[in-house]
């Protein structure tokens, strides 16, 4: 059986905490993601805190990221 560790003594796993920074910034929303993503598995693999972190990175780099695409494709578009 495993045993539950009481949330204040968890971890808080650092790759959440980079992919949610580096989501933040709309130029390193690609890593954000990348960062975001290998969390979860971080975040399995060695019981730690942090999936809330984990899945607004998550979140909002693909909102960069759709935001980019529809940007990209008016100015192609428009100006292309």
């Amino acid at each position: 059986m495993r045993k539950n560790k009481s949330s204040q003594n968890q971890p808080t796993s650092k790759a959440a905490i980079i992919g949610l920074i580096l989501a933040i910034i709309p130029i390193t929303a690609l890593p954000g993601l990348i960062f975001s993503l290998t969390a979860f598995e971080h975040i399995a693999a060695y019981d730690l805190k942090g999936q809330r972190l984990a899945k607004l990175g998550t979140v909002i780099s693909i909102v960069w990221m759709l935001i980019f695409i529809i940007v990209g494709f008016f100015l192609f578009r428009y100006f292309g």
